[in-house]
């Protein structure tokens, strides 16, 4: 069957990526058959510096993308990225791998820019558990920048 193979796939993830502004032709947004160590990631999606951010692995029309989990997790975790997609041409699917047990569908690829601030906000989360409770203020959260101390409402 014609419509099962792999390029059919990639032909409507490229259309999908596109639809999403990613540009295919530069290198610095979207790296298409990355080689690595450990194989080829299919594609690798690029914050508009040029630092890899995500990893799209494409499988066959007629191929469930959860089948590729653990691929993609391996290659995200040589390049050390935080976000896998897994997408089908039908399907994607969204994993923030070292977060979340499974990943889960997703209408669209997300946008660079979206992706960008996913990332952003990734590096200045604070777990909760380690923000200081001033005992002086009730017990009221308060959050420091090192600086200065603000109370959490």
């Amino acid at each position: 069957m014609a419509q099962s193979n792999e390029a059919f796939s990639r032909i409507i993830i490229d259309a999908q990526l596109k639809d999403q502004g990613w540009n295919l032709n530069d290198q610095n947004s979207v790296r298409v058959e990355y080689v690595i160590s450990i194989g080829r990631a299919d594609y690798v999606l690029c914050d508009r510096h040029g630092r890899v951010l995500a990893i799209v692995e494409a499988k066959r029309f007629s191929v469930n993308p959860i089948e590729a989990r653990e691929q993609a997790k391996a290659y995200a975790q040589e390049l050390n990225v935080p976000y896998i997609f897994l997408a089908n041409g039908k399907e994607i699917l969204f994993w923030e791998w070292e977060r979340e047990a499974f990943p889960r569908p997703v209408k669209t690829f997300f946008k660079q820019d979206d992706l960008e601030r996913r990332f952003a906000t990734r590096q200045v989360r604070q777990k909760l558990m380690s923000v200081p409770i001033d005992p002086y203020r009730g017990g009221k959260v308060s959050v420091s920048n090192g600086l200065h101390s603000y109370p959490v409402p």
